[in-house]
């Protein structure tokens, strides 16, 4: 839990600023996403941010994490898909 609370703070990243993902690791515009059974995967996107934003807001309005926490989370769908350059749904 510790991390959580403090990665945008080690990271630099202002608030509410998207974290680091694997895919900042890719180049620019040089690679092709695959998604298999999409009618499965590209709703759980929207569902990964919102599901983890639920948990901690509890937490952090019960006291368990700081604020900082929140910014320590998935890619929203809209953040996710501005990353990626082409893709086969």
């Amino acid at each position: 839990a510790g991390a959580e609370n403090y990665a945008r703070h080690l990271s630099g990243r202002a608030e509410h600023e998207a974290p680091a993902t694997l895919i900042d690791y890719f180049p620019d515009d040089d690679w092709l996403l695959v998604v298999d059974e999409a009618h499965v995967a590209v709703p759980q996107l929207r569902g990964m941010h919102a599901g983890d934003r639920a948990r901690k807001t509890s937490l952090v309005e019960n006291g368990f994490r700081l604020k900082s926490a929140l910014d320590n989370r998935p890619l929203t769908a809209s953040e996710f898909w501005a990353r990626v350059p082409q893709a086969v749904l």
